[in-house]
């Protein structure tokens, strides 16, 4: 079947079919029309005309207006606000916690076996009485750890705002403890020792969790009081004892420290001055274990040390490592003889041997000396003043003859 022509009606546009419709008035050549109807006929095609057009261009006008369609919602996400820390009790978990390991820690006056590191893992032995401190100073911030002493009535700390100038010296052999905050870490274990090695009531410290100022550092203790008036005591007593595991927040900011141990705030103290320092964990005669330590530094980010200041970070060998100091020639070499039983020998290679009697006490090295006095290891000092021999500022003997 062919397929039907283009110009067959049922073909035709819609307006070609309209045209067709369109009865024409007839004219007649020699008569003059009316001229009522030439306006009609007139006005009848205007009209006409006109309506084609309208009908051909809404199609045009209609595509040119607005389209009245329903707002689309965004896809794109909204800016997210930083999120604002506020300081709050923590294990150290949360937004702005970074985990501290021995690679953030620099050394003092410690030895270099002084603390062994495995990951976030630290292990002191105690000795000697020193600090590591953080590698940057801070201001604002707060500190989480675990702690667990390893031998009773071992003694330890952490230091918060350890001054700068304190750790300068400290470097250069000058003392044994920064001035600044110490948050203490004592065991249960210490206060008998304390009184029957002193024979005096421990009353002045307490282990569990006592604030104090080290140094020419001002603070208002938090009450409890400590019957110097310089300790915070603690509030509650939750620490636990040997071979346990303490936990400790600390939180530093704007010149106050508060301590919470094992979950329960108990000490600290405001109006602190200078409130801005290094962050230091502390050796003190007896063995001891950090774990999970924690750090979120709060506004300032940056806390920067005093123009031209410089730390340096010392390598200090055990003695028991080194040699000892030759002591030929020097006037402290003989047996000297104190408390009746006790004696001292230095020999010309550099050694001491303590007995009771004639029992052995213990063998230590000359780490140093002058012309008149010796340092042990241990920093045991000895000073020659005129036939007496001082004794770690303690003891008075005299030259076995």
């Amino acid at each position: 079947m062919s397929a039907p022509s283009l110009d067959t009606p049922d073909r035709q546009s819609p307006f070609i079919q309209c045209c067709s419709n369109i009865q024409r008035l007839p004219y007649t050549d020699c008569v003059t029309p009316d001229p009522g109807v030439i306006n009609l006929n007139t006005n009848l095609k205007s009209h006409f005309v006109f309506a084609i057009a309208m009908m051909l261009a809404a199609p045009l006008l209609a595509a040119d207006e607005p389209k009245n369609e329903p707002a689309k919602e965004s896809t794109k996400e909204p800016a997210k606000e930083p999120t604002k820390i506020v300081p709050t009790f923590s294990k150290g978990v949360g937004p702005g916690w970074v985990e501290l390991t021995g690679k953030n820690f620099l050394n003092v006056n410690c030895w270099e076996d002084t603390w062994t590191w495995k990951e976030g893992h630290a292990y002191c032995t105690g000795n000697p009485t020193g600090v590591i401190r953080y590698s940057e100073p801070l201001t604002n911030f707060e500190f989480s750890c675990e702690w667990m002493h390893k031998q009773k009535g071992g003694n330890s700390g952490v230091f918060v705002w350890a001054s700068p100038q304190s750790i300068i010296n400290l470097t250069k052999g000058n003392g044994s403890l920064p001035h600044g905050i110490e948050v203490q870490v004592l065991d249960l274990g210490y206060k008998e020792i304390y009184e029957k090695q002193y024979n005096k009531p421990g009353n002045w410290f307490t282990s569990h969790g006592d604030v104090f100022p080290v140094g020419p550092v001002k603070m208002k203790p938090f009450p409890p009081v400590a019957p110097d008036g310089q300790r915070s005591f603690p509030s509650k007593e939750t620490t636990l004892g040997i071979n346990n595991w303490n936990h400790y927040y600390v939180r530093a900011i704007d010149g106050e420290v508060r301590l919470w141990v094992n979950g329960e705030e108990v000490s600290g103290g405001d109006n602190i001055s200078p409130a801005s320092g290094f962050l230091c964990l502390e050796s003190e005669g007896a063995p001891v274990e950090f774990k999970n330590l924690r750090l979120r530094v709060l506004d300032p980010k940056e806390t920067k040390l005093p123009k031209d200041m410089k730390i340096d970070v010392p390598v200090i060998i055990n003695p028991a490592k080194r040699p000892a100091v030759s002591l030929e020639g020097h006037p402290i070499v003989g047996t000297w003889v104190y408390l009746n039983t006790y004696t001292r020998e230095f020999l010309p290679d550099g050694t001491c041997i303590l007995r009771d009697g004639m029992k052995i006490l213990w063998t230590r090295k000359c780490v140093s000396k002058t012309a008149t006095s010796v340092t042990l290891e241990g920093d045991l000092a000895h000073e020659i003043k005129g036939d007496v021999l001082k004794i770690e500022g303690r003891y008075e003997a005299t030259m076995k003859k």
